[in-house]
């Protein structure tokens, strides 16, 4: 086992190898683990140590200068195994037409395609521990009673996967096998704050790292990737301008723009006539052992003529914070991602004698039926997500604040409005309209999207932090190409959410 904590006394100050990975979360991990064996050492850095610290999580501090962004902060983990210890590991391919650029929308395209990316998809699955079933609307012919029918032709049904707990923390399954190899080190508390090029501008000399403590050490790898997340990657490489004075990648004053996130809506509750013959036909399944997510998501061709962005919805379980349920999830989550002793809560007392039948029937439905089941005193909410429409203007610049470091803290600019509001507008008039074919109920909408409305104060960032490198041919309109390296460096490259040119309505750890 190969882990040196450079916050302990070390006498070394400079290492090298073949393949440095900068980040150990779940893109580093996964690079990392593809080089095992194949004679080659590798060298991971990680910001944190083997497990959460606050000291360690103080470095996300930054400043906003639009909209709060709710993920800058609570959605970046610096430990070893990253997000990856705290996620709700919610996989989704994205669509063909997420990847092509779309006339009414400007910005949109990427320089691949999803056929691209298939031969990869069986891969991730069998590292994820999910099946391989579609995550289109055939899957339903698999299920054990038929999904509603979808009338509105904008609408269609998609399916996502929940990859298991055993599998959810890279740490625990290709961070142990990195640990184990014997070409392989870890470092922790070693972050990044630096990269120095050579003096023609045109290759990565060392990266420069300080532990803790403050000690300098200097690394050299034959080739350097980023995986770390967007935040970090665009403050590294802004702050890295010893001979590039606006940083390494920014030759076109690309680096930092087109952040962007997935904004979320919890929308609207719905009040199914026979609550139990709905949830029949819409609850998530359990298919050999993979958890499956309704989604009721638009087509491309609605999206074209509506002239909104990908837009979807999804149905929520939600239960009082107070409540037995909410409190039995809890400890379920912190047991199995290992800090239920951190998170421990009392538990609640029962609001009422049914509560317990109705656990004991959640768990029958979880066992016998293989479904997950929605509490009686829960409600059903519609949650609406859609993704942002690309901008230059959302971006990651550098403060004159310093960290503890020394490195300048990241100012986030994030703005949204109109094109997400039409969308949100347009999803709801789909949903109303296929809720009202349907018959089964009421339906009561919590958020007005109408213009002048408040509906911006009900929207939430989702901790989908992308964009700052964003991916293209030509290095006038981008900072890495399709292979995704950095454009105009020869052994650099960026492994991160931070090239996607935009988000689709998917989760994007799955394309990552």
């Amino acid at each position: 086992m190969s882990i040196i904590d450079l916050a302990q006394p070390n006498s070394n100050r400079e290492y090298r190898c073949d393949l440095l990975v900068v980040g150990a979360g779940v893109a580093g991990l996964v690079i990392a683990d593809r080089f095992r064996g194949a004679g080659f050492t590798v060298d991971i850095l990680e910001t944190g140590g083997l497990a959460y610290e606050q000291a360690s999580q103080d470095l996300n501090d930054a400043e906003m200068a639009g909209k709060y962004h709710a993920g800058t902060k609570d959605g970046r983990f610096r430990m070893y195994g990253g997000s990856t210890s705290r996620w709700g590991a919610q996989l989704l391919t994205m669509m063909p037409s997420d990847f092509e650029s779309k006339a009414h929308i400007p910005g949109t395209g990427w320089p691949l395609s999803s056929s691209d990316l298939t031969p990869y998809l069986h891969a991730s699955e069998l590292l994820l521990g999910v099946d391989h079933f579609s995550y289109c609307s055939d899957l339903h012919n698999y299920l054990s009673l038929p999904v509603p029918h979808l009338s509105e032709p904008g609408l269609q049904y998609r399916f996502s996967k929940r990859a298991g707990y055993s599998y959810r923390n890279m740490a625990r399954t290709l961070g142990k096998k990195c640990k184990d190899d014997i070409n392989t080190r870890v470092f922790l508390h070693a972050t990044a704050t630096n990269i120095f090029l050579n003096e023609s501008g045109s290759s990565v000399s060392y990266v420069q790292v300080l532990a803790a403590n403050g000690k300098a050490f200097r690394f050299h790898g034959r080739q350097v990737v980023l995986a770390a997340g967007s935040i970090e990657i665009c403050r590294l490489l802004l702050a890295s301008c010893s001979v590039h004075s606006n940083g390494i990648g920014n030759t076109s004053d690309q680096l930092g723009r087109w952040f962007h996130d997935h904004l979320a809506v919890n929308a609207a509750v719905l009040c199914p006539k026979d609550r139990e013959q709905f949830l029949n036909k819409i609850s998530p399944w359990y298919l050999q052992n993979t958890r499956l997510n309704l989604k009721f998501s638009t087509t491309a061709a609605w999206q074209a003529r509506n002239k909104v962005t990908n837009v979807s919805g999804q149905l929520l379980f939600e239960y009082n914070s107070s409540s037995l349920f909410a409190w039995l999830s809890h400890q379920v989550h912190s047991y199995k991602f290992g800090f239920a002793s951190h998170k421990f809560r009392s538990a609640p007392l029962l609001n009422s004698p049914a509560e317990i039948f109705d656990i004991f029937h959640l768990i029958w439905k979880r066992v016998a039926a293989r479904r997950l089941w929605c509490p009686k005193t829960a409600n059903i909410t519609l949650r609406i997500d859609s993704e942002q429409c690309p901008t230059p203007d959302n971006r990651i610049t550098l403060s004159r604040n310093l960290d503890v470091l020394g490195m300048p803290k990241a100012v986030i600019h994030w703005h949204w409005g109109e094109w997400e509001r039409r969308s949100f507008a347009a999803y709801k008039q789909l949903f109303a309209a296929q809720w009202k074919a349907w018959n089964v109920g009421e339906l009561t909408w919590l958020v007005d999207f109408e213009k002048d409305s408040d509906w911006d104060k009900h929207a939430i960032d989702s901790y989908h932090i992308m964009g700052g490198t964003r991916m293209s041919n030509n290095p006038n309109s981008g900072v890495v190409d399709s292979d995704l390296a950095v454009h105009g460096i020869a052994n650099l490259s960026i492994a991160s959410l931070s090239v996607f040119p935009s988000g689709g309505s998917a989760n994007p750890t799955l394309t990552l």
